[in-house]
């Protein structure tokens, strides 16, 4: 009977850690991009997923990340460049700090693209599949992901401008 415990015991751990593991890594290229609302800074309602008449690059990021402070410039220039031609960038700050602190780090980086701090930042990392910050989407107008990447290094911007010259023209 006692050498039965131990493999039975181990099963049981491997079991639990099985059942408690997360579902998946963070959301792929092809995959729908959950549905979700925000509001962002000024209280206007920001949709993401779904249908939608433009292209979201979705930013999910930390003041206290550097990888995140790293890609702001980066996030302002595209903002800057492709906004008139259908493109949205949305920042989704998930700092567990006040709004207050985010709209200020926001006006001192000078931060002029969407950003939203949702109530329940647990929940938006369960949904989005957030295991690291930054994380970055790119999601057509069906609301399809077209781009997903974890961390920030000033090389991805050649994928990302890739991805959005494809994704804008459709």
């Amino acid at each position: 009977m006692k050498r039965y415990l131990l493999p039975l015991a181990l099963l049981g751990v491997a079991a639990f850690l099985f059942a408690t593991m997360p579902s998946s890594a963070q959301l792929r290229v092809g995959q729908k991009m959950p549905e979700m609302t925000f509001k962002d800074l000024n209280g206007k309602e920001v949709k993401l997923g779904g249908k939608q008449d433009k292209v979201y690059l979705v930013d999910f990021w930390a003041t206290w990340c550097g990888p995140c402070r790293a890609a702001i410039p980066y996030l302002q220039e595209l903002h800057d460049k492709y906004s008139s031609r259908g493109l949205v960038v949305v920042g989704v700050a998930l700092d567990s700090g006040a709004p207050e602190e985010v709209r200020a780090f926001v006006e001192q980086n000078k931060m002029t693209y969407t950003i939203v701090t949702p109530p329940n930042e647990d929940e938006v990392m369960r949904r989005a599949r957030v295991k690291a910050f930054p994380t970055m989407y790119i999601v057509d107008k069906k609301g399809v992901i077209r781009y997903a990447e974890e961390g920030f290094a000033p090389e991805v911007m050649e994928d990302i401008l890739r991805v959005l010259g494809q994704t804008l023209i459709e």
